[in-house]
């Protein structure tokens, strides 16, 4: 991809075909290429870093801190309120050194955001293994039973509330709010709302409950200070519960570093 030519056009420039493109992204591909001289334009694509902590049901959440981005894909991992080792993969995080990008990479973010989706349904089963506590069988409205039914607003309020996550760049913390700081713009859409289980007067009535909650609206907070990762700089997201609830049903907390990327192309 080259830069674009001076060249005038009817009525202003078209529209840009990269999504999401603005002008604080030319910014700071403009300011890098400047402070490393052997990044080109091809050199550059939007980065989403993520890695995640898988929350288990019935036990409460330890108070010390728990650091993201520290296990890469292929290393053990426990949750966070739990003792059982897994295999971490790419449904976990897309790190391959732990707390740094691997030389030759680079990253400029511009929002960091915490994606925490509850159900308010329990899945029928979970996996074991290296998908432990992901769901092996998520159910139908043929098997749901009363104990089945989340109160996923009160699950929900409580993560946001009671978790704080600290981003730490070379051993200094930067931005830090409980959960609720660092809204997401993935989750579901189209899902208003659901029913729970309801007594009736025939006897027991067992109704599906399609509630499913996400972190935020949305929208996402935009750093005001773009944080500049370097290539073999260490950096982390540290998870701390400062109010151990104990959780209803197993879910993910994923933090999302989401802004600009590059690489060192040859050729």
């Amino acid at each position: 991809m080259n830069p674009v030519a001076n060249v005038n056009f009817a009525g202003g420039l078209p529209p840009s075909t990269l999504d999401g493109m603005n002008g604080q992204h030319i910014a700071i591909i403009q300011a890098a290429m400047k402070q490393y001289p052997h990044l080109t334009w091809k050199s550059f694509y939007g980065e989403r870093l993520y890695d995640t902590a898988r929350v288990a049901a019935g036990t409460a959440l330890p108070l010390n801190e728990f650091p993201l981005f520290a296990n890469p894909v292929g290393t053990q991992q426990t949750e966070l309120n739990g003792s059982t080792q897994y295999t971490k993969t790419k449904l976990d995080t897309n790190m391959k050194t732990s707390r740094q990008l691997p030389a030759g990479q680079f990253a400029w973010i511009t929002s960091i955001q915490a994606r925490v989706m509850v159900s308010g349904q329990l899945d029928d089963s979970a996996q074991t293994g290296n998908n432990l506590g992901l769901a092996n069988a998520p159910g139908s409205g043929a098997s749901a039973v009363a104990a089945d039914d989340i109160i996923a607003v009160n699950l929900a309020q409580a993560a946001y509330e009671s978790i704080v996550a600290t981003f730490n760049y070379q051993s200094t913390d930067f931005e830090s709010a409980p959960l609720w700081g660092f809204p997401s713009r993935y989750g579901v859409s189209g899902v208003s709302g659901g029913f729970m289980y309801v007594p009736t007067t025939a006897g027991t009535g067992i109704g599906q409950n399609e509630t499913i909650l996400n972190n935020g609206f949305g929208g996402v907070w935009t750093l005001p200070v773009v944080r500049q990762i370097d290539s073999l700089y260490q950096f982390a997201v540290n998870l701390q519960a400062l109010n151990n609830f104990v959780p209803t049903r197993n879910f993910r907390i994923q933090l999302i570093l989401e802004g600009v990327g590059a690489k060192s192309v040859v050729g």
